[in-house]
């Protein structure tokens, strides 16, 4: 990796960290500046505002989810056994990456807007499965926006809790709960 580019994955790595720390909000481009030892005006070389560096690393992070997600979701297997991967899936993702996580989970209301129409994110993946599961029969008919929104919620809401230590396991800990209770919502 040459000198830009680990200056470039270091400052995304520490306004990450001070974003998921701080709030979105209380950090500044000077304060990334500082924590990833570079120059406030090395930022700009990188990014024209904040904003855009925000914006770049929920993009990027939300895209990479939603490749993984996409691996899980397609292959052949009844639907329940796929969502059920999917769900550890996530539970996986945040613990590989609690930060990147933790980002994502904290900053989605404020980003997801900017998400191209046509860009396919890890909601409308599993949108699209559930739609098909439908279809199938392997699943009862429904909107498949609201089962989707249901189904996601349940893990969502966990990682939120734990984030704001309402629940004191992690999502990795929590799986086998998590699916149980995902499984009850697709109950016949």
């Amino acid at each position: 990796m040459r000198q830009g580019a680990e200056t470039h994955a270091r400052i995304r790595r520490e306004a990450m960290r001070l974003f998921v720390a701080r709030g979105v909000d209380a950090v500044s481009m000077r304060d990334i500046a500082e924590a990833a030892g570079v120059r406030p005006s090395t930022l700009y070389v990188h990014w024209p505002s904040r904003e855009a560096l925000i914006a770049e690393l929920f993009a990027s992070g939300y895209a990479e989810y939603g490749r993984r997600i996409a691996e899980v979701a397609e292959p052949e297997a009844p639907f329940r056994q796929r969502f059920a991967q999917i769900v550890r899936l996530i539970c996986r993702l945040e613990a590989e990456d609690e930060t990147l996580f933790t980002f994502l989970l904290l900053s989605q209301h404020r980003q997801l807007g900017q998400i191209p129409a046509n860009e396919v994110t890890p909601i409308e993946i599993i949108q699209r499965a559930v739609a098909a599961a439908m279809a199938d029969g392997d699943i009862p008919p429904g909107d498949p926006a609201l089962v989707t929104a249901a189904l996601v919620g349940i893990v969502l809401q966990a990682a939120t809790f734990h984030v704001y230590r309402r629940i004191h396991k992690g999502l990795i800990e929590m799986a086998d709960e998590l699916v149980v209770l995902c499984m009850k919502v697709l109950a016949p």
